[in-house]
């Protein structure tokens, strides 16, 4: 994983050594990504706060954008199910994700017996582990709590 870096001449030289063009878009998003506080966050959400911002992209391009950021390392895809993920810049730490299929909210952690798995699983169909986020669903105590309130009991 490159340094973080907080401008674009870091960030173009780490795309490049990764065999990348460093693109004026790949360069905005990488960028985007190391200046923001750690979280997960849709391509269409990073688009839109890059235009927020003042650079001009199109949504098309920030997708294929982050696949080549996927590709190269830089970035982590969290898959959501069909069609939908999230994004975050790879620190290189292995963790995983619990997702909220309600409000979306997504808490990270870390098992170590899911980690030694991995490698075992791999080990056993001639893989080396190299790094994959794993994404389990569910509904967050607060989706829960609101969905069915507790009710005063009658006396």
């Amino acid at each position: 994983m490159p340094p973080r870096s907080h401008s674009p001449v870091p960030a173009l030289d780490a795309l490049k050594r990764a065999g990348l063009l460093g693109t004026a878009a790949q360069i905005a998003v990488l960028d985007y990504l190391q200046r923001t506080e750690h979280g997960h966050f849709s391509a269409e959400e990073i688009h839109r706060r890059i235009a927020a911002g003042g650079d001009r992209m199109n949504l098309s391009t920030t997708y294929r954008v982050l696949g080549q950021l996927v590709d190269a390392g830089f970035v982590a895809n969290v898959p959501l199910g069909k069609h939908h993920s999230l994004y975050e810049l790879n620190t290189g730490e292995v963790h995983d994700h619990l997702v909220c299929v309600v409000c979306g909210r997504v808490e990270e952690f870390s098992d170590p017996t899911i980690n030694r798995r991995r490698v075992a699983i791999a080990k056993k169909f001639g893989k080396r582990f190299v790094g994959k986020t794993l994404a389990l669903q569910g509904v967050c105590a607060d989706c829960t709590a609101r969905a069915h309130p507790t009710r005063p009991r009658a006396k």
